[in-house]
């Protein structure tokens, strides 16, 4: 189980870097376009292409977090451009939806987010195999003349026993906490993706559930009043 679990972390951080440069690289300078050429209305179209582009990395982030969690997760319902609108309105009706600007704001914020969440558990599992493996490959590495300080301060001499010992409690420590780091690190850029990508979506639904609610006991509340009129008229 555990190592299924960092599998699908460690697929999910690998992944989510390249997708993000790919995205920022794309989206960001539409965007720059777009707003650059506003004035002669040129940008208002780019600018709903930009949206659309950024509604499929959001779709593809959406098929990535249900693989990590094994959950399905909810897409938001965008507006479809009706037959009956004209074509400007049809042009922006992605414009003028909410969820199209979360998904424009999780292409751009994802990037930083997914260098913190693909270096740190890379290092630390290079930390790992490095360090466990240092017995047999650092025998090696060309040393010279040099003397290492900080094996020399932490150990007290810089000898080939020492630099081995050394470097496999670094290789224990981190194997010991890779999994936190790891785990961490997925939960970090989920979470992020989650409250732009699928939030709108809860609140829709509650809405829906709150409407549906009140609809039935609105009519729960009018049943007694009909029924009471209706006795009243069978007593006269």
């Amino acid at each position: 189980m555990i190592l299924r679990r960092l599998g699908l972390d460690f697929a999910y951080t690998f992944s989510g870097l390249p997708l993000a440069v790919v995205g920022f690289s794309c989206v960001v300078p539409l965007v720059a376009a777009s707003i650059g050429t506003v004035v002669i209305f040129i940008g208002i179209p780019l600018l709903t292409l930009t949206l659309l582009l950024a509604r499929g990395f959001a779709d593809i982030e959406r098929v990535r977090l249900r693989h990590l969690t094994g959950k399905a997760v909810p897409r938001p319902r965008y507006a479809q451009a009706s037959e009956g609108m004209g074509g400007w309105r049809r042009i922006t009706t992605p414009i003028r939806q909410g969820q199209s600007w979360l998904d424009l704001l999780y292409v751009i914020v994802n990037l930083p987010i997914a260098i913190v969440t693909f270096v740190l558990p890379i290092v630390w599992w290079a930390m790992t195999l490095g360090g466990l493996t240092y017995w047999f490959w650092g025998g090696f590495l060309p040393r010279g003349e040099n003397r290492d300080l900080f094996i020399e301060t932490i150990m007290g001499a810089d000898t080939a026993h020492n630099r081995a010992v050394l470097y496999t409690i670094v290789g224990v420590v981190a194997l010991l906490t890779v999994y936190v780091v790891q785990r961490g690190s997925a939960a970090l850029q989920a979470t992020v993706a989650r409250g732009l990508l699928t939030r709108l979506v809860a609140t829709q639904q509650r809405m829906r559930d709150l409407s549906t609610s009140g609809a039935a006991v609105s009519v729960e509340a009018s049943a007694p009043r009909s029924c009471g009129s209706c006795s009243g008229r069978d007593i006269e």
